[in-house]
């Protein structure tokens, strides 16, 4: 059942996948990615560290596909559905009642969330970030029982260098674990190896990539690593005042809410309750992940922010599937006959279908070009050795792309006057 859950969203992410750079929620990161993978470069804070060698790879690994970008769209594709397969496996493990078709349902309202989905069709460090996720939760019910604890410290680990939004389910579950469980004292060195490695590896990316054709900021000292990992020129983007808080919070709250089928809200309870009974240290830990990061979204205004209510989605999409277990367990014994049951299935299945289809056609990027088409017109129009001058990643990014990747108009020199991007001629760096 989860190998068929997460066969099931790939399908649907082929469907509408971007053939090439797209929009993600006001924002092109997807452009920016691709062309820093292809120089396995760093890339904006905290730098994709880890993501960085998987571009590249499926750059070169897709190569017989002529659009590059596709190339790494089918990398968020491939990840996001082996996402919605370890949620349906983390359905069962949490609670070991649990139907598999039940948690076939999880992974794929999990998946087919419109933000989740959205994060699935372009290039993104996100996916890879929903993956990780999903892995956590499945490890975690080991880690709590003693076993597996290396393996559940390095997903750890990769969650918090992938992206700090991480810690908001890292620190959680580690401390719900330990309190259940602990290493052996003689494996406390490989789990501590194990958590630090991802750590120790971006680290030395950063000091070891700065010098790469295309690298932001100052890497090549330990201070400017840190600055770049610790996103220190986001700051000023971030508003943790109460007010901002408490009138920000209900709108944050209906964004998550609102990736869960409308009908399935009042389940969402009973399935909470039958979590808290099999697990409440873990659901627990889910419950201040879900505090964190709606904290955290309301907080940082950056576009974009709500893409990292993804792993709230993932939860809802475990407490909405628990639900409607409780549904249907209470429904049985009140409706003997098989006819209307597999009537009410039916139903229900058609209901998920609804919800499918509704949710592709708010993210589908299905035969969408408008933004590579612009870039390369632009390009086209410019006079021999310009310098173009932007003001926004919109227009910046899909220029990089164009010029860098596609090889359009090496002479013309690309600079975004925020001063906040690398400045490209002829797809390098000029330093």
């Amino acid at each position: 059942m989860p190998a068929l859950a997460g066969v099931i969203a790939l399908g649907f992410y082929l469907l509408t996948i971007s053939p090439s750079i797209g929009m993600l929620h006001d924002n092109v990161d997807s452009a920016e990615l691709v062309v820093v993978a292809s120089r396995l470069g760093i890339a904006h804070p905290p730098g994709s560290a880890i993501w960085m060698p998987l571009g590249w790879a499926a750059l070169r690994a897709l190569s017989f596909i002529p659009e590059p970008a596709l190339r790494t769209n089918l990398l968020s594709a491939s990840m996001m559905a082996g996402a919605v397969a370890a949620l349906a496996v983390a359905a069962g493990r949490w609670r070991p009642e649990t139907p598999p078709w039940i948690g076939a349902l999880a992974g794929l309202l999990g998946g087919l969330a419109p933000l989740v989905w959205a994060q699935a069709i372009v290039t993104e460090v996100l996916a890879l970030q929903a993956l990780l996720s999903a892995l956590a939760l499945v490890l975690v019910v080991d880690a709590t029982a003693g076993r597996r604890w290396m393996a559940f410290a390095l997903v750890l680990g990769l969650l918090v260098w992938n992206h700090p939004t991480g810690l908001a389910l890292a620190a959680p579950l580690a401390g719900a674990a330990l309190v259940r469980s602990r290493p052996g004292r003689g494996a406390w060195p490989r789990v501590i190896a194990a958590f630090a490695a991802p750590g120790i590896y971006t680290v030395a990316y950063l000091l070891l990539r700065a010098d790469a054709p295309i690298a932001w900021g100052d890497t090549g000292t330990p201070a400017g690593a840190w600055a770049h990992l610790s996103g220190a020129t986001y700051q000023h983007v971030t508003d943790l005042s109460i007010e901002n808080l408490r009138s920000g919070l209900p709108s944050s709250l209906r964004a998550s809410l609102a990736q869960v089928p409308p009908l399935l809200w009042p389940l969402m309870p009973a399935g909470a309750l039958l979590v808290a009974r099999a697990r409440p240290l873990l659901a627990g830990a889910l419950g201040v992940t879900a505090v964190l990061l709606v904290v955290f979204v309301t907080a940082y205004r950056a576009t974009g922010h709500e893409d990292y209510l993804a792993t709230v989605v993932l939860a809802e999409a475990l407490l909405a599937a628990w639900g409607v277990e409780a549904c249907w367990d209470w429904l049985q014994p009140r409706v003997p006959d098989g006819s209307t049951r597999l009537a009410l299935a039916i139903g229900a299945v058609g209901l998920v279908t609804v919800w499918g289809a509704y949710a592709g056609t708010r993210v589908t990027l299905r035969a969408d070009t408008r933004l590579l088409d612009a870039a390369r017109a632009t390009l086209a129009a410019a006079p021999p050795d310009a310098t173009l001058e932007t003001n926004a990643d919109t227009e910046t990014f899909p220029l990089w792309y164009a010029q860098a990747i596609l090889g359009d108009r090496p002479d013309v020199t690309i600079r975004d006057v925020r001063g906040v991007a690398p400045v490209l001629r002829g797809g390098v760096q000029v330093r």
